[in-house]
C-alpha cells in the first residue's frame, strides 16, 4: 500500500510540472528593413503522421500580391496544440501561421 501511494505522489508531482512547465513557442521570421503594410492574418495549418503529409503542403499567402512581399511570418503552437500532438503521438500537429506584408517598393521615375 504505501509503495503505491509513493508511486502515486510521484506521478502527480511529474503530471504538475510537465503541465505548469508547458507554454507556447514561436519562430519569427523578420526581414531587415521592417516596414509592414497589413495587420497580421492568420491560419492554422496541420501535419499528418509526423510530417509526412502537411496540409497544406504550399501555404500561399492570399493577401500579398506581386508588387509587395511578406514583411514578417510568426509560427507558434500553443498549450492546447501540444496536448493534441502528444495525445495522439504525433500523428495530428496543428500550427499557427500568422504574417504581415511589406509595403510596395516606391517607383521612381516614369517608363
Amino acid at each position: 500500500m504505501k509503495k503505491n501511494i509513493s508511486s502515486f505522489a510521484i506521478t502527480c508531482i511529474l503530471f504538475f510540472v510537465s503541465v505548469s512547465t508547458e507554454s507556447c513557442y514561436h519562430y519569427r521570421v523578420l526581414t531587415t528593413n521592417s516596414d509592414p503594410a497589413t495587420e497580421y492574418r492568420k491560419k492554422v495549418v496541420n501535419s499528418y503522421l509526423w510530417g509526412l503529409v502537411n496540409n497544406p503542403k504550399d501555404f500561399i499567402v492570399p493577401n500579398c500580391n506581386n508588387n509587395n512581399a511578406l514583411d514578417e511570418v510568426l509560427v507558434t503552437t500553443n498549450f492546447g496544440y501540444s496536448i493534441l500532438t502528444v495525445a495522439t503521438l504525433g500523428i495530428f500537429c496543428p500550427l499557427e501561421v500568422k504574417w504581415k506584408c511589406h509595403k510596395p517598393p516606391h517607383r521612381e521615375g516614369s517608363l
